[in-house]
């Protein structure tokens, strides 16, 4: 395991339109953050969706730049998770054990966003990361320290009425999923596990998952798989029972499965959206 590698420490969802994401999600029963705005050379912004150590974020564009183009090629074709940020404590460290065991990467970028504080004053939110340049496959991968935890993980974000609360992992499917996985885990240093017609690649935290074509119809039946191909964030919820009534209140269509309840990806922003039951430590399982 990479030493300054500890999970994932947040998603980026791609939307094309930020007050559309914010109210989907709410209606899935998340809380959802007030609009950020990157700075001008970046021309993005985001909402973020908050739990205990770990986030996802609706990120889009507010102007295109020569730094979004990528974003925007990749909304051309359609939203969803498109970005898995790796937790570290220290970006430039990781950077350098990444090139130590030849993965290419840029140099560390200082990013930062303004955050609106509950006595509505506003803060600075400030992150250092580091790009993967040639692991890629379905999403892009990077390292991202958080320079400011205090301005970031805000108590009042955190509560979700579908008691949402962390990641449990995110899926990808491809066509060969055992050599995505063992690309993906070289960024790790770890060895991919086998699990019923699926390959969990240890992160040090919540796992980054493959399955191929046929696993993916057998686990989520129903489900169209486009050609752009998909990805599954599974999120864990405190009361499974209280995520469902949430989402029958706001009308939100959902299958109940095994592995939790699952929202197809027109109605979250082309995500595939698992609500899996999970305990926290010292509750009852």
């Amino acid at each position: 395991m990479r030493s300054h590698l500890n999970g994932i420490d947040h998603c980026c969802v791609l939307v094309r339109d930020f007050d559309r994401a914010r109210d989907t999600f709410t209606r899935l029963g998340f809380t959802v953050s007030p609009f950020g705005r990157h700075t001008a050379e970046m021309g993005t912004g985001n909402h973020n969706v908050l739990f205990e150590q770990d986030y996802f974020e609706l990120l889009g564009v507010r102007e295109p730049t020569g730094y979004n183009e990528d974003i925007r090629a990749a909304l051309s074709v359609r939203e969803g998770i498109a970005a898995v940020a790796l937790r570290t404590d220290d970006t430039a460290a990781a950077a350098a054990e990444w090139q130590a065991a030849g993965l290419a990467t840029t140099e560390p970028q200082t990013v930062r966003r303004p955050v609106e504080l509950p006595d509505g004053t506003e803060a600075e939110a400030v992150f250092s990361i580091a790009r993967l340049t040639d692991v890629r496959g379905y999403l892009q991968l990077f390292s991202s320290e958080i320079r400011t935890p205090e301005h970031t993980w805000l108590p009042e974000l955190m509560k979700h009425p579908n008691t949402a609360w962390g990641i449990d992992h995110v899926a990808i499917v491809a066509e060969d999923a055992a050599a995505s996985a063992a690309d993906v885990a070289r960024v790790f240093e770890t060895e991919p596990e086998a699990h019923a017609g699926t390959i969990s690649v240890p992160t040090g935290g919540s796992p980054i998952v493959y399955l191929g074509p046929a696993s993916f119809a057998a686990t989520y039946p129903g489900i169209a798989l486009p050609p752009a191909g998909l990805t599954v964030l599974a999120v864990k919820v405190s009361d499974q029972d209280t995520a469902a009534a949430h989402l029958r209140t706001s009308d939100v269509p959902f299958t109940t499965t095994e592995g939790g309840l699952v929202v197809a990806p027109e109605h979250a922003n082309g995500v595939l959206l698992v609500l899996r039951a999970a305990a926290h430590a010292g509750e009852d399982a």
